[in-house]
């Protein structure tokens, strides 16, 4: 069975700016990471999320060697995905529409070694099998410093 993705989820108490140093400037999975190109990129929280009709897994920045948010610089090694929404991935996957997310006090940050394809089952199959993220042994590493 495959996993859906694989690192750490955090939750800071303030955080809207977003710069980053890796794909951009919209979202990508290691599936649709074609438009992605490496570069330094800046948004919002809120700018991150793309509001699909029906909620569903969105935001991702794929190829990550640093980001910050929130007075956090975060580095990573390997290079990492990146989301950063007002609402856990539960309370997304639980929405059936966008009015079902309310903003709360917290964003929640994943930083992810690995994630698992998305496919198109909206309209067709799933991922193709080299874009499962199978349970296997992985390193990685973050370090966290702050900014200013």
């Amino acid at each position: 069975m495959p996993l859906p993705r694989l690192g750490v989820r955090f939750g800071l108490p303030e955080a809207d700016r977003v710069e980053w140093f890796g794909g951009g400037p919209g979202e990508a999975y290691p599936d649709t990471s074609t438009a992605s190109m490496v570069g330094r990129w800046q948004s919002t929280v809120d700018g991150l999320q793309t509001p699909y009709v029906r909620p569903q897994e969105n935001g991702a920045r794929a190829d990550v060697r640093w980001v910050e948010l929130g007075g956090l610089r975060i580095e990573g090694d390997p290079e990492f995905w990146f989301t950063a929404r007002r609402w856990t991935t539960e309370q997304l996957e639980a929405a059936r529409h966008r009015t079902d997310l309310t903003a709360g006090d917290t964003v929640w940050v994943n930083l992810d070694h690995g994630q698992h394809g998305i496919g198109s089952q909206s309209c067709g199959p799933g991922p193709l099998p080299q874009y499962f993220l199978k349970a296997e042994p992985a390193e990685f590493s973050f370090v966290f410093s702050t900014t200013g």
